[in-house]
């Protein structure tokens, strides 16, 4: 075998190697990326459920705070309405005696 056939052979199987390299490379590429889709679509899943319980965390906190407020001024409202009763029938007295 000649020096340019030796070279010819060395260099065909340097390719080879080359591509089954590459290859290799491809197809672990391939599988990182599918895990790497699996834990983004995994991410964000965790993302909207966090999202969704703070929300109705914080529904729950606003609707409690508007049914107490909401109970807060019915009773002021009646504390005036008793006040108003009780000045009414003082100013009422007072015209009679």
């Amino acid at each position: 075998m000649g020096p340019l056939t030796k070279d010819m052979t060395r260099l065909s199987e340097e390719i080879q190697t080359l591509r089954a390299g590459r290859h290799e490379l491809k197809k672990q590429l391939a599988e990182r990326t599918k895990a790497r889709r699996v834990e983004v679509v995994e991410t964000r899943a965790a993302f909207t459920e966090a999202r969704n319980w703070k929300a109705e965390s914080a529904h729950t906190t606003r609707q409690h705070f508007v049914d107490n407020l909401k109970q807060a001024v019915a009773e002021q409202g009646k504390s005036l309405r008793d006040d108003l009763a009780t000045a009414r029938r003082v100013w009422g007295k007072l015209r009679v005696a």
